[in-house]
């Protein structure tokens, strides 16, 4: 039996998603963009998915952009937005998943000037310390609700607040990706310009985001084309994407209020069990500030990888951070701003709606042999 417990890298597509892109792949297979009886189809299939995914952030006039996932979503929002005429600075923080992080990059090529703040204590941002960094010639603030590292939940609704405040011309933008799947409720603030969401984070399919905007915000775009989506995001819509993201959206709404309380005692369980079971093992992040099913344990003198062969030996799949991040050899900013240190292997267990009390127990077991063999010199055992 498998224990998946890599969910902030992706999650198993529901029943309802796969449906939802099986059908969109057989009987409704229009072009959006057609004037036809199909083309009139998909287009209403559209605009319905739209209204289900701004609802998932609380509803509300936003205009949503399909796109090919929180990547394309969070460079459009970065990249569409600074330089922009005096305004030539981006705001972003130490905790920025790598997709706004090289996006900057990729924008301080163009001119822009990129002002990277540290985390607080505990990998969770002062908002004060954001507000600081802002000038009158910011053109983008850029924060991640939820970081995909350690799963702590930044105060994104002040950061936004007191960014405006010293600088009404800016814009904000949110990184939601890992946000939707945990928080319980989401509502954002006027003051937040555009939110970043993925499909494939939320049990729908990969390869599939959106980018949502608040009215008179348009970014320039990164593809250009046919003029679809009002001229935000050239190309034929991904009709089987976008249906399957939208039922697994709406999926979502109907189990969040249960189900995030849930993940948040299981992770909990699994803490409890090993911390007390095991020496020399620490959970990261402020946990008043953890995300509901997010657990970031440091394990004194174990190597990460060799860890996770060992608990995937087991049955257990999790991982030592982003999977972005899997084939870099040193540890994350984000880990290393949590308070990680050189000697210590950090193992990331991210759980789902999906995830049940045995699993739970069974992958804490798990952790617990698997750290009591390594230390012992039998890994593989």
């Amino acid at each position: 039996m498998e224990i998946y417990l890599d969910n902030a890298a992706t999650t198993r597509p529901w029943p309802e998603a796969i449906d939802a892109v099986v059908r969109a792949m057989g009987d409704a297979f229009g072009n959006a963009s057609s004037v036809h009886r199909r083309g009139l189809a998909a287009a209403r299939l559209v605009e319905d998915a739209k209204r289900t995914i701004a609802e998932a952030v609380g509803g509300g006039p936003w205009q949503v952009v399909f796109t090919s996932g929180g990547t394309e979503s969070d460079n459009t929002a970065v990249l569409g937005s600074a330089p922009r005429g005096r305004r030539d600075a981006i705001v972003v923080t130490v905790l920025e998943h790598p997709a706004v992080a090289e996006a900057c990059k990729a924008a301080a090529a163009l001119g822009a000037r990129i002002v990277e703040v540290e985390a607080g204590s505990g990998g969770v941002m002062d908002p004060k310390a954001v507000e600081a960094a802002v000038d009158e010639r910011t053109a983008l603030v850029s924060v991640i609700h939820v970081s995909n590292e350690i799963g702590t939940v930044q105060p994104v609704a002040e950061m936004a607040r007191l960014a405006k405040r010293r600088s009404p011309g800016c814009r904000v933008h949110v990184d939601a990706v890992q946000a939707l799947p945990r928080l319980a409720r989401l509502e954002y603030p006027p003051e937040i310009d555009m939110v970043s969401l993925s499909g494939h984070k939320i049990h729908g399919p990969q390869g599939v985001g959106a980018l949502l905007l608040r009215p008179g915000v348009k970014p320039r775009p990164l593809l250009h084309g046919g003029g679809q989506q009002e001229g935000q995001r050239a190309g034929t819509h991904n009709i089987q994407g976008i249906a399957g993201m939208a039922a697994a959206a709406a999926r979502l709404k109907e189990r969040k209020a249960e189900g995030c309380a849930r993940m948040a005692s299981l992770a909990q369980r699994i803490e409890t069990a090993v911390v007390s079971s095991v020496p020399d093992v620490r959970a990261l992040g402020d946990p008043v500030a953890r995300a509901p099913g997010f657990l970031v344990l440091a394990i004194d003198d174990v190597h990460a990888e060799i860890l996770l062969h060992a608990l995937e030996a087991r049955g257990v799949v999790a991982s030592a951070g982003a999977a972005c991040h899997s084939r870099q050899a040193a540890p994350s900013r984000a880990l290393v701003s949590a308070g990680l240190r050189a000697d210590e292997g950090p193992l990331r267990l991210s759980l789902s709606l999906d995830t049940t009390e045995s699993e739970a127990d069974a992958a804490a077991a798990a952790i617990i042999e698997a750290v009591a063999a390594i230390r012992k010199g039998q890994a593989g055992l």
